[in-house]
């Protein structure tokens, strides 16, 4: 077993899911929302208390990569601007963090999701057990021995973890075969199209067939019906969504994750920072 356990959250996934879980009329006394941050904080504690890793890390979306972007010109253009009651919570959870002494990893051009996978490889290369914390279903991709998925069953503190058997349970695939996967049945939150008419329960029947998106394309001629042909009209939408929907691993963040501690945090930097929120409830938790 690990002698280590690192949690890598997600932050801007559990920065909007804490902000669509709590009611917006939470403010500080500045008059600023804090229903974002708040939650997020819940969670972050219910996390610390029922898995117990070691340290955690942060990390945030700086940016779209290019190599995305010039796969799919699409990718993640339609989202709606950012809440601008979300926007502002953004520099103040960041505040909180690092007043808890949590490192916060941001690189220019780079989503969280890929530091996720960069801290995991990381992570695995040092013989440390890596819990990814995030509501996105990408990140089931880099689910193996050493690395789980936690996420939010429903509301902000129902929290769940995903090994090899729970991302296949989930999906009808493994872990290997998410990015074959999400080729194949498209992700439209990030405007990844995928093939038209191939849905989860399609797209996990046909790499439980063949195994792979290439295998799947291959097999498409002798396909019958309007699944064939759509398999064989869209076959390069489908490697262009894998491409896209591929985390990468290979990010130049510069973390120890042998020194990183939990509870490492100076107490009047957490009192000074909480207390500005009125998140007195929160403080106690931290004093506890």
């Amino acid at each position: 077993m690990p002698e280590r356990t690192i949690a890598v959250i997600d932050g801007n996934s559990l920065l909007h899911r804490a902000f669509h879980g709590l009611p917006p009329t939470m403010t500080a006394p500045d008059g600023r929302s804090t229903n974002a941050a708040f939650g997020f904080l819940q969670m972050l504690f219910k996390m610390m208390s029922d898995l117990r890793p070691d340290g955690v890390v942060a990390a945030f979306d700086l940016g779209r990569p290019a190599f995305r972007i010039e796969a799919l010109e699409r990718y993640k253009m339609h989202r709606p601007p950012t809440d601008p009651l979300l926007k502002e919570q953004f520099p103040m959870i960041k505040d909180l963090l690092r007043a808890l002494a949590v490192p916060v990893v941001e690189v220019e051009g780079w989503e969280g999701d890929d530091i996720l996978g960069t801290l995991a490889e990381k992570g695995k290369a040092l013989g440390i057990r890596v819990l990814l914390v995030t509501g996105d279903r990408d990140a089931l991709q880099l689910v193996d021995d050493l690395v789980s998925v936690v996420s939010t069953r429903k509301g902000i503190t129902d929290i769940v973890v995903y090994d090899r058997d729970g991302v296949h349970e989930k999906t009808g695939v493994w872990p290997e075969q998410i990015v074959d996967y999400l080729g194949l049945k498209g992700d439209t939150s990030d405007n990844i199209p995928g093939v038209p008419g191939v849905g989860e329960k399609t797209a996990a029947k046909l790499i439980a067939e063949h195994g792979t998106l290439d295998a799947v394309l291959a097999a498409a001629p002798g396909i019958k019906g309007k699944l064939g042909e759509n398999l064989r009209e869209h076959a390069d939408a489908a490697r262009v969504s894998r491409t896209v929907a591929t985390i990468r691993r290979d990010v130049p963040v510069d973390v120890d994750l042998e020194s990183v501690r939990w509870g490492t945090w100076r107490a009047e930097d957490v009192t000074a920072a909480f207390g500005e929120l009125r998140f007195t409830s929160l403080l106690a938790k931290v004093r506890d």
